[in-house]
């Protein structure tokens, strides 16, 4: 959880659910995983917070061009965080993506750090309990899903595969089609 809070590209949702799955199964305790699953959120957006305090704006915004976060992207973050403040923090947590960057943000814009704790704690607390809730109540669908998707398999990859070429040529044609008007 903590690295996946911190930004590493890790299925944090997908992990408390299938946590959740294993609450139904009784393979674990549902409060025990709802406390660690916690720890794990509110150390890594600590961290996030912190590496947005100590770093500082330089350091990240050329970090940031290889994640195609410029400077003014970053500015347009810190005003968006001033704007909607403590409920970024709290709300960030459902919106992957967001989470890993509101908390830099705040960081970087010196917001107050009992401030910050006090939205960002009651973001990860919400969302862990409704993600490994989800889990053990989705439990006893699992199977039933899987059984399906066992079934179904050998087409949902054809059409999986026929999609991305389809999505991916004319992508890739509208990239080549912009960079040529950018030459003009």
């Amino acid at each position: 959880m903590v690295l996946g809070i911190v930004g590493l590209p890790l299925p944090d949702e997908t992990l408390l659910t299938a946590v959740g799955y294993l609450v139904y199964r009784g393979q674990m305790a549902y409060f025990p995983s709802v406390i660690a699953g916690v720890i794990g959120a509110v150390s890594g957006i600590t961290f996030s917070f912190a590496l947005g305090s100590f770093v500082g704006r330089t350091f990240l915004v050329r970090v940031g061009k290889f994640l195609h976060i410029n400077e003014k992207k970053w500015l347009k973050a810190e005003i968006w965080l001033e704007t909607y403040g403590g409920y970024a923090l709290f709300g960030g947590f459902f919106i992957p993506g967001v989470r890993h960057v509101t908390a830099i943000v705040a960081g970087l814009g010196n917001f107050p750090f009992r401030r910050f704790a006090f939205f960002a704690y009651l973001g990860a607390f919400v969302w862990v309990i409704v993600f490994v809730t989800l889990g053990r109540f989705v439990g006893p669908q699992v199977e039933s899903v899987s059984i399906i998707l066992y079934r179904y398999l050998g087409w949902i990859i054809v059409f999986s595969v026929a999609a991305l070429l389809i999505f991916g040529v004319s992508g890739w044609q509208w990239v080549r089609y912009h960079a040529r008007q950018k030459k003009r």
